[in-house]
Protein backbone atom coordinates (compact mmCIF):
# COMPACT_ATOMS: atom_id res chain seq x y z
CA UNK A 1 0.00 0.00 0.00
CA UNK A 2 1.52 3.30 -1.07
CA UNK A 3 1.15 6.21 1.29
CA UNK A 4 1.41 9.86 0.52
CA UNK A 5 4.13 11.66 2.46
CA UNK A 6 1.39 13.44 4.44
CA UNK A 7 0.24 10.07 5.82
CA UNK A 8 3.71 9.29 7.24
CA UNK A 9 4.71 10.55 10.68
CA UNK A 10 8.43 10.33 11.48
CA UNK A 11 10.34 10.82 14.71
CA UNK A 12 14.10 10.70 15.27
CA UNK A 13 15.71 9.67 18.55
CA UNK A 14 19.40 9.78 19.36
CA UNK A 15 21.01 8.22 22.40
CA UNK A 16 24.51 7.84 23.74
CA UNK A 17 25.98 4.33 23.52
CA UNK A 18 25.28 3.48 27.17
CA UNK A 19 23.42 0.34 28.18
CA UNK A 20 21.38 2.27 30.74
CA UNK A 21 19.84 4.29 27.88
CA UNK A 22 18.52 1.24 26.02
CA UNK A 23 15.49 0.81 28.30
CA UNK A 24 14.62 4.50 27.84
CA UNK A 25 14.63 4.06 24.06
CA UNK A 26 12.33 1.06 24.51
CA UNK A 27 9.88 3.09 26.59
CA UNK A 28 9.87 5.90 24.03
CA UNK A 29 9.25 3.47 21.16
CA UNK A 30 6.41 1.78 23.09
CA UNK A 31 4.77 5.15 23.68
CA UNK A 32 5.08 6.24 20.06
CA UNK A 33 3.84 2.98 18.54
CA UNK A 34 1.00 2.72 21.09
CA UNK A 35 -0.55 5.80 19.54
CA UNK A 36 -0.67 4.25 16.08
CA UNK A 37 -3.41 1.59 16.30
CA UNK A 38 -1.18 -1.46 16.64
CA UNK A 39 -2.22 -4.42 18.78
CA UNK A 40 -0.52 -4.92 22.13
CA UNK A 41 1.41 -7.88 20.70
CA UNK A 42 2.61 -5.81 17.72
CA UNK A 43 3.69 -2.99 20.05
CA UNK A 44 5.66 -5.48 22.14
CA UNK A 45 7.32 -6.93 19.01
CA UNK A 46 8.43 -3.49 17.85
CA UNK A 47 9.66 -2.45 21.30
CA UNK A 48 11.66 -5.65 21.85
CA UNK A 49 13.16 -5.49 18.36
CA UNK A 50 14.29 -1.88 18.70
CA UNK A 51 15.73 -2.61 22.17
CA UNK A 52 17.64 -5.61 20.77
CA UNK A 53 18.98 -3.59 17.82
CA UNK A 54 20.08 -0.66 20.01
CA UNK A 55 21.61 -3.08 22.51
CA UNK A 56 23.55 -4.73 19.66
CA UNK A 57 24.85 -1.32 18.52
CA UNK A 58 26.02 -0.46 22.05
CA UNK A 59 27.61 -3.84 22.83
CA UNK A 60 28.93 -4.90 19.43
CA UNK A 61 29.33 -1.87 17.16
CA UNK A 62 30.76 0.29 19.97
CA UNK A 63 32.01 -2.57 22.18
CA UNK A 64 30.24 -1.08 25.21
CA UNK A 65 32.14 2.20 24.95
CA UNK A 66 30.02 5.26 25.81
CA UNK A 67 30.27 8.52 23.91
CA UNK A 68 28.92 7.39 20.54
CA UNK A 69 25.53 8.09 18.99
CA UNK A 70 22.96 5.41 18.23
CA UNK A 71 20.21 6.84 16.02
CA UNK A 72 16.63 5.54 15.94
CA UNK A 73 14.10 6.70 13.36
CA UNK A 74 10.48 5.56 13.52
CA UNK A 75 8.22 6.17 10.53
CA UNK A 76 4.54 5.52 11.16
CA UNK A 77 2.68 4.65 7.96
CA UNK A 78 -1.06 3.91 7.78
CA UNK A 79 -0.33 0.16 7.48
CA UNK A 80 3.06 -0.29 9.19
CA UNK A 81 5.91 1.10 11.25
CA UNK A 82 9.44 1.26 9.90
CA UNK A 83 12.26 1.38 12.45
CA UNK A 84 15.76 2.33 11.37
CA UNK A 85 18.63 1.92 13.82
CA UNK A 86 22.01 3.27 12.75
CA UNK A 87 25.49 3.72 14.17
CA UNK A 88 29.06 4.40 13.02
CA UNK A 89 30.70 1.56 14.95
CA UNK A 90 32.06 -1.78 13.77
CA UNK A 91 29.73 -3.41 11.22
CA UNK A 92 28.13 -6.81 11.79
CA UNK A 93 29.88 -9.57 9.90
CA UNK A 94 26.61 -11.13 8.75
CA UNK A 95 23.11 -11.65 9.99
CA UNK A 96 23.40 -15.45 10.11
CA UNK A 97 26.36 -15.34 12.48
CA UNK A 98 24.18 -14.07 15.32
CA UNK A 99 21.83 -17.06 15.25
CA UNK A 100 22.35 -19.56 18.06
CA UNK A 101 24.00 -22.84 17.09
CA UNK A 102 22.91 -24.76 20.16
CA UNK A 103 19.77 -26.77 20.80
CA UNK A 104 17.25 -24.48 22.57
CA UNK A 105 15.78 -27.51 24.34
CA UNK A 106 19.13 -28.07 26.12
CA UNK A 107 18.83 -25.21 28.62
CA UNK A 108 22.00 -26.18 30.53
CA UNK A 109 24.22 -25.48 27.51
CA UNK A 110 22.57 -22.35 26.10
CA UNK A 111 24.86 -19.36 25.62
CA UNK A 112 23.89 -16.19 27.46
CA UNK A 113 23.84 -14.01 24.34
CA UNK A 114 23.70 -14.32 20.58
CA UNK A 115 19.95 -14.39 20.10
CA UNK A 116 19.23 -10.73 19.37
CA UNK A 117 18.96 -11.00 15.60
CA UNK A 118 16.95 -14.21 15.81
CA UNK A 119 14.50 -12.42 18.13
CA UNK A 120 14.30 -9.44 15.78
CA UNK A 121 13.67 -11.67 12.76
CA UNK A 122 10.95 -13.60 14.59
CA UNK A 123 9.20 -10.45 15.84
CA UNK A 124 9.36 -8.22 12.76
CA UNK A 125 7.95 -8.76 9.27
CA UNK A 126 11.00 -7.44 7.38
CA UNK A 127 14.61 -6.96 8.48
CA UNK A 128 17.35 -5.51 6.26
CA UNK A 129 20.91 -4.72 7.32
CA UNK A 130 23.59 -2.89 5.39
CA UNK A 131 25.95 0.04 5.22
CA UNK A 132 24.90 3.48 4.01
CA UNK A 133 27.03 6.61 3.97
CA UNK A 134 29.55 5.21 6.46
CA UNK A 135 26.80 4.08 8.85
CA UNK A 136 25.57 0.63 9.82
CA UNK A 137 21.83 0.61 9.16
CA UNK A 138 19.22 -1.91 10.26
CA UNK A 139 15.72 -1.35 8.88
CA UNK A 140 12.90 -3.30 10.50
CA UNK A 141 9.27 -3.21 9.40
CA UNK A 142 6.16 -4.34 11.29
CA UNK A 143 2.82 -4.40 9.45
CA UNK A 144 -0.46 -3.89 11.26
CA UNK A 145 -2.65 -6.95 11.53
CA UNK A 146 -6.38 -6.88 10.81
CA UNK A 147 -7.32 -7.60 14.42
CA UNK A 148 -9.93 -5.51 16.18
CA UNK A 149 -8.12 -5.52 19.57
CA UNK A 150 -5.98 -2.51 18.71
CA UNK A 151 -4.52 -0.28 21.37
CA UNK A 152 -5.74 3.27 20.84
Amino acid sequence: MDSSRADIRTIHLSTDSRLENVALVGLAVRGIVSGASFTEVEIHHVEVSVVEAVNNAVLHAYRGEPGHAVEVTLSLHPDRVECVISDTGAPMKGLKEDEPDEDPADRRNLAEGGRGLAIIRAAMDEVVYGSQGGRNVMKMTKYKSDRKDRVL
